[in-house]
């Protein structure tokens, strides 16, 4: 195993962590117990766990991390769709789906590249730029269909990095406290937001809900577009920088996420005993669903697993793609020295996401 990620955690920052994934697809099943977890890694495993109703996405004694439970960005976590279960997830899911499904991917793309043509032409296209923009874009663009006022969408994006911050499992008293204000500010800008275009559709679907529910589960696809967007982003930018390829096209984005995915893993508590996929799980066992390594199973149908699996499946992958392509075309028009751009990139994100850094060395 030598030049291999250090552990299953660590592998999305690997530079090439593909035939480790593998090796652990072959296995099906590893326990590492010097991270506490089970590893599902075959593509078996992946979908026995992610298709159970006994792996939450919450452990049941804490359904709401303990850092933020009883403030603001606590009781907008916990209406969070895909941080629920039962019938009320089913519910919210139907609203969001279809609140998701009702946004024309055309609309979308084209404010991607308006707003990126406009953030480009602010600055030379270096590193450092490329950076700023994958952060601000995602966001920008949800948050720009959703309503709200140009001039304020940056800083709609950076609170919600602020958000994110604060949900980090290392995060500090400073950044709950700093991504609990942030939380508050976005929940009023959201109830602030006139009914119209695509919220107004989302108003209808979510007809006969609470507003704050409606208020959190906007805020949650905001949260949630934030590093995997900004994950997809920086890979389409990567691949772009090592050659032409048709990025207009959903079915090629696929094609490359099968091979080199974004979202690398998810995690799943237990919450009863059972077995899967041939494994014995014990209630308060926690399960890291390695997707990367299941797209990567010698075994299985070849399948991209960036967006998930079964009853928590992203519902916003047409929205990604659509953003993403959007931005594509906007940097191939000052014709940047691609190459150049590529030539020093870094893994530095969350760790579940392969986040690529363009201008590490500008900043040195």
């Amino acid at each position: 195993m030598s030049g291999w990620p250090k552990h299953a955690l660590a592998a999305a920052g690997h530079p090439d962590p593909y035939p480790y994934y593998r090796e652990l697809a072959r296995d099906g099943w590893r326990r590492d117990e010097a991270l506490g977890l089970w590893l599902a890694a075959s593509r078996r495993a992946v979908d026995a766990v992610m298709e159970s109703p006994a792996c939450r996405v919450r452990p049941a004694r804490e359904p709401v991390p303990a850092g933020i439970a009883g403030a603001p960005l606590g009781e907008a976590f916990g209406r969070w769709l895909r941080m629920s279960e039962g019938d009320a997830h089913a519910r919210l899911r139907t609203a969001v789906g279809e609140g998701l499904a009702s946004l024309p991917c055309d609309e979308a793309e084209l404010t991607a590249r308006r707003l990126a043509r406009a953030f480009l032409a602010t600055g030379a296209v270096d590193g450092l730029r490329l950076d700023a923009l994958v952060d601000f874009l995602p966001v920008a663009t949800l948050a720009s269909l959703l309503g709200w006022p140009e001039a304020a969408l940056a800083e709609a994006a950076a609170g919600i990095a602020r958000v994110c911050g604060a949900l980090a499992v290392d995060a500090d008293a400073v950044a709950r406290e700093r991504g609990a204000e942030a939380c508050r500010i976005l929940l009023a800008d959201l109830a602030a937001l006139p009914a119209e275009g695509w919220l107004k559709r989302w108003r209808a679907e979510f007809a006969g809900l609470d507003a704050a529910v409606l208020c959190a589960n906007l805020l949650g696809i905001l949260f949630q577009s934030r590093d995997a967007g900004a994950g997809l982003l920086s890979a389409g930018i990567a691949w772009r920088c090592l050659g032409e390829w048709n990025h207009a096209d959903p079915g090629e984005w696929r094609a490359r996420l099968m091979l080199d995915p974004v979202l690398h893993h998810t995690r799943r508590f237990v919450a009863e005993d059972i077995e899967l996929a041939g494994q014995r799980l014990k209630a308060g066992d926690q399960v890291l669903v390695l997707l990367a390594a299941a797209a990567h199973d010698p075994a299985a149908p070849e399948q991209a697993m960036d967006f998930g699996r079964g009853r928590h499946a992203c519902p916003g992958e047409a929205l990604a793609l659509a953003t993403a392509r959007g931005a594509l075309q906007a940097l191939e028009q000052p014709r940047p020295n691609w190459r150049a751009l590529g030539g020093g990139v870094t893994f530095d994100g969350p760790p579940n996401i392969r986040m690529r850094r363009f201008g590490a060395g500008e900043r040195a």
